[in-house]
């Protein structure tokens, strides 16, 4: 009987929550159908790795941790993209790139059978890590946390601009990996693998989570500051609605130059509004549990950006996704969610649109009965959602397919 040999795949993660966690999550799905596992970080991204440290053996989860390279557009200390703006992003893909020689220095030193076999990386940062993956002959897989949809937009305009260079990139390197279910959009599934992956795999991963009614969550994700007149709508919409709530307000932002509008460490929450409505509500600032949030049978809906991290965990909960669309793929995303499936109601417009209260606290009020139009249809795609993922689901055969895959 032969047996076949289980791959060493080293990880390399965007420092960005919502492109670390899903990356990480998939980093245990590979571990646990076993898998050896190295994952590159900075410093200070590598607390984010004590979930699978304290869940896998250090035979085969081991972390490779190199120093952030240093760039003049960003602060001193700062590591991760929850740190800076959007704006940033091209600086910080700039400076990550700094990780190629250090990296290859470090593979040149390991005897052969220490090697990995496959590189699992951001598709941001493919351009070097195609190169790094080229030098020592291992196949390069991309990982996007997006669904078909945002894909198939972003990469289908003529005038790609700032993506043109990470989507030849990922079109070259083996595979890709994307953060949906077939069930969910299967023509994009494959015209994204027959456009873009002409000799690969798209492959997909969503976690699965729990639902009910009764509570809202708002949250809008770790790059979105509201502002002040946006903060005082939503607090106004809540309080006049009554709905028992829990609001995530994220922490400040840093300022990348000296006279950025952004990154004030101002408290936009209005005064005496906690105190009014302590019996209803909570306020949570920083980090939140999210995802045990969202599982947790009391939550019926959801106020988010729709970045698609958080858009798939608020859907496979079963949580009626209201939502406000901020920038990058939020409104694809809402394309898909709103006018296509028909899961999620809009709220609000874009980064400057200031939603009236009134309206918004009927909507929130609506959002958690049975009989809510959206809440109906987006059972029904979760239950597909959660057949993905067991055994014998699209999903599930997937990431066996890409174990497989990986396999030399």
């Amino acid at each position: 009987m032969t047996t076949t040999k289980k791959p060493h795949i080293l990880v390399i993660p965007l420092p960005q929550f919502g492109h670390m966690l899903p990356h990480i999550d998939l980093t245990h799905q590979l571990l646990l159908r076993g898998a050896t596992i190295t994952v590159l970080v900075t410093p200070k991204s590598s607390p984010y790795l004590d979930p699978l440290r304290s869940l896998h053996s250090r035979e085969h989860f081991k972390t490779l941790i190199l120093l952030f390279p240093s760039h003049p557009s960003i602060p001193s200390g700062v590591e991760t993209l929850q740190q800076l703006p959007l704006q940033a992003l091209p600086h910080m893909l700039e400076a990550l790139s700094g990780l190629h020689d250090p990296l290859v220095d470090f593979l040149n030193h390991q005897p052969p059978s220490d090697l990995p076999d496959v590189i699992l990386g951001s598709s941001f940062l493919s351009p070097w890590i195609n190169k790094v993956a080229d030098a020592f002959s291992l196949k390069s897989i991309c990982f996007l946390p997006i669904n078909a949809h945002a894909i198939s937009t972003m990469w289908g305009q003529e005038d790609r601009g700032f993506f043109d260079e990470f989507e030849t990139a990922t079109t070259e390197s083996h595979g890709l990996v994307v953060n949906t279910f077939h069930e969910l959009e299967p023509e994009l599934v494959e015209s994204v693998t027959a456009r873009f992956m002409t000799h690969h795999r798209a492959l997909t991963a969503v976690e699965a989570c729990s639902e009910d009614n009764s509570v809202v969550y708002i949250a809008y994700g770790s790059q979105i500051r509201l502002t002040v007149e946006q903060t005082a709508a939503l607090a106004a919409a809540l309080e006049t609605s009554a709905m028992r709530f829990i609001w995530a307000v994220r922490d400040a932002a840093k300022k990348v130059n000296a006279g950025d509008n952004y990154g004030d460490d101002v408290d936009v929450i209005p005064a005496g509004f906690e105190e009014r409505v302590k019996d209803k509500g909570l306020v949570i600032r920083g980090w939140a549990p999210q995802t045990m949030i969202l599982e947790h049978r009391a939550v019926g809906s959801y106020l988010t950006h729709l970045g698609w991290g958080s858009a798939l965990e608020g859907m496979v909960g079963g949580v009626v996704m209201l939502a406000w669309p901020m920038q990058a793929d939020h409104f694809y995303n809402a394309k898909l969610l709103i006018d296509d499936l028909g899961v999620a109601a809009r709220v609000g417009e874009n980064k400057d649109s200031v939603p009236d209260s009134g309206k918004l606290a009927r909507v929130l009020a609506d959002s958690v009965k049975d009989d809510f139009p959206e809440r109906v249809r987006l059972m029904k795609l979760r239950e597909k959602g959660m057949e993905a993922i067991q055994e014998g689901g699209s999903s599930y055969n997937n990431l066996d397919e890409l174990v497989a895959e990986m396999c030399v």
